[in-house]
């Protein structure tokens, strides 16, 4: 039950193996030292579980702090309370800088026992007041001058026991122990003062546990048992003021920077590898900086690890990163001299599967996208093309030692073989694409880099050629997918104006497939696109995006806001972090947690330089360069 109420305040539980209790206990007794323990080391041998967690000495002979081994501790406890007490004290006692263990006991009392004690407590109070008017009236005074403190205690208790009558309060016994160490004493004392002084700031007060330390030490571990009875009595209302959940927070040893929480100002470090699916999208409106976030990640991708990273870049604005980090360009438009064959193939290609029929789909989702149309192709055109494509490939498969890889123009002399008038009409479709003007993909493959950053420009491809050119880098892209597999590399995939290849059917059905497959062949493709409203109109789309583990949401239009709501089940608040945002702004879904984030980018570095796409800085560093 405790899981389940918990998980559905959206908090992420775990419950502790016994191991992991004994590193926690550990960590609290001995910061500087890594934990070594197997439950095995026990077999054979007199010592026990404390044996690995406990110092090599206690001393409590101090009167308000002890030692442990090089370190020094102190806790501290809650004494005084205000009637108006804030929700802040947990948050700001947690952001302080040093070493801190808050422990809370809160027991409740039993409705009927709880009734019985204010009642006590209201006739014990109620007899001090007529004790207090029989003075005044022998003293000649009026009646009503009872002592203050009195009154608002009477007060107070009425209030109580009329709250729990009626407003289904109940009454629960808190003790709040602040435990916090150092390996200085001066520091040790400081911490006590910043503590003493966040609860002051909450008109609370904190107190010594002189000569208890020992105890209070025993409470403030995991255990569950509380050793200091000094305790405070609150309502559900006033003890829910003292839930420790602030703000969601994501930082995990060995992730990549993105950004800082837009609550508590924490860094952000996350590393999608940890994710069951690691795929992702960076979404937002023009402006938004999300290119920026995506080279931010791909920054840290090169910079931390051995990994390849290859982009498809429709607008030219990753060539400045690429040639900062050594990077490779390679530019493709009908002119240029970089061919792709998009028959390229490799044995790894489907893995188990045969690689021809994976390769015959690609080559029918790029027959549909030249000639399709609106209706699409009819069977007997799929049935042709299908059955060119596998005589293309027999020469090579018989013996690939030999044979060199089919080229378009291959495909496109099997296709004039075939009897059928569907052939006829299909090659007749194609030889704009292969023997015309737009003939750039029709050649053999001409590209051979073995550089872990490359970014294919599409830029001057032209609209025509446009959507097939990111099909066709998507398969060579899964080409160096396969090889990067065989050699244990993971290969970050980033696709620029992604929404352009769902206005195809089969490139759409293409890329989710590909989407499907890349966790396992360590592929982490991440989309990029500010059409969100065209995006989800994909089914495939819309399933993609639903099924990912990780979305980098900017500012959105109003009608994506209401789509990204629905989808992800934002709430509203959530979606002010990406309502009207400045740059860099907006929330991070990876895994189970919906962070808002901010990220200011330094300026002045030359980093910033190759990431920005600014026309206004990209053209001030251009003629920057030219003088220089």
């Amino acid at each position: 039950d405790i899981l389940t109420n918990l998980k559905a305040l959206g908090c992420d539980i775990q419950c502790l193996s016994g191991v992991e209790r004994l590193e926690f206990l550990h960590k609290m007794f001995n910061p500087n030292d890594p934990f070594k323990f197997q439950y095995d080391y026990l077999v054979g041998s007199s010592l026990t579980t404390k044996d690995y967690v406990a110092p090599d000495s206690f001393n409590f002979t101090p009167k308000n702090h002890y030692e442990f081994g090089d370190s020094f501790g102190q806790t501290l406890y809650l004494k005084d309370l205000p009637s108006d007490l804030s929700d802040k004290l947990i948050s700001e006692l947690s952001d302080l800088p040093c070493n801190m263990t808050i422990t809370l006991h809160i027991n409740s009392v039993e409705q009927e026992k709880a009734f019985a004690l204010v009642k006590q407590k209201i006739s014990f109070m109620e007899q001090q007041k007529i004790d207090e008017q029989k003075k005044a009236l022998k003293s000649g005074y009026d009646v009503d001058m009872i002592p203050y403190e009195l009154k608002y205690s009477l007060n107070e208790a009425e209030e109580l026991l009329d709250d729990m009558q009626n407003k289904n309060q109940r009454m629960f016994k808190l003790t709040m122990l602040v435990y916090t160490s150092s390996d200085d004493l001066d520091v040790l004392n400081d911490n006590v003062y910043q503590i003493m002084a966040a609860a002051r700031k909450n008109n609370c007060k904190m107190g010594y546990l002189d000569y208890l330390q020992e105890k209070a030490m025993n409470s403030t571990m995991p255990v569950g048992k509380n050793s200091i009875e000094i305790q405070r009595t609150l309502t559900t209302a006033s003890t829910g003021i003292f839930v420790p959940f602030t703000a969601q927070e994501l930082f995990q040893e060995g992730g990549m920077y993105y950004g800082l929480n837009a609550l508590s100002r924490n860094l952000i470090f996350f590393n999608r590898k940890t994710l069951k699916n690691p795929n992702g999208f960076i979404l937002g409106t023009p402006g938004s900086g999300k290119s920026f976030a995506a080279k931010r990640e791909i920054v840290n991708v090169l910079l931390t690890t051995d990994d390849e990273v290859l982009i498809i870049d429709p607008e030219c604005e990753y060539v400045q990163l690429a040639k900062g980090f050594g990077g490779e360009v390679i530019h493709i438009s009908a002119g240029s001299k970089a061919h792709i064959n998009p028959l390229d193939i490799t044995m790894d290609y489907a893995d188990d599967d045969n690689p021809l029929l994976l390769k015959s789909e690609f080559v029918l989702s790029l027959c549909e996208l030249l000639i399709g149309g609106r209706n699409g192709m009819t069977a007997a055109q799929k049935t042709v093309i299908d059955r060119a494509c596998k005589m293309t490939y027999q020469p090579y498969f018989s013996n690939p030692h030999k044979n060199p890889i089919p080229t378009l123009k291959d495909f496109y002399k099997r296709l004039k073989e075939q009897p059928e008038n569907e052939a006829v009409s299909i090659a007749l479709s194609l030889e704009l694409y292969i023997e015309g003007s737009l003939s750039v993909f029709a050649n053999p493959t001409n590209i051979d880099t073995n550089n872990r950053f490359i970014v294919f420009d599409i830029r001057d491809l032209g609209k025509q050629l446009k959507t097939m050119g990111m099909l066709i880098v998507l398969d060579q892209i899964w080409n160096r997918i396969t090889q990067n597999r065989a050699l244990g590399k993971r290969t970050w995939i980033y696709i620029d104006e992604i929404y352009l290849l769902f206005q195809n059917e089969y490139s759409a059905n293409y890329l989710f497939e590909l989407y499907k497959r890349a966790r396992k062949w360590g592929a982490i493709p991440t989309g990029i696109t500010q059409n969100v409203e065209d995006l989800l109109v994909s089914d495939l789309a819309r399933r993609m995006l639903s099924n990912t583990d990780f979305v980098m949401m900017l500012n959105q239009a109003t009608s994506d806001r209401v789509e990204l709501a629905a989808l992800f089940n934002i709430s509203n608040q959530q979606l002010s972090y990406v309502t009207n945002s400045q740059e860099g702004q907006g929330l991070l879904f990876a895994g189970n947690a919906m962070i808002p984030f901010i990220d200011k980018f330094p300026t002045d570095t030359d980093l910033y330089a190759m990431m920005t796409t600014k026309i206004e800085e990209v053209t001030a560093q251009a003629q920057a360069e030219q003088v220089g």
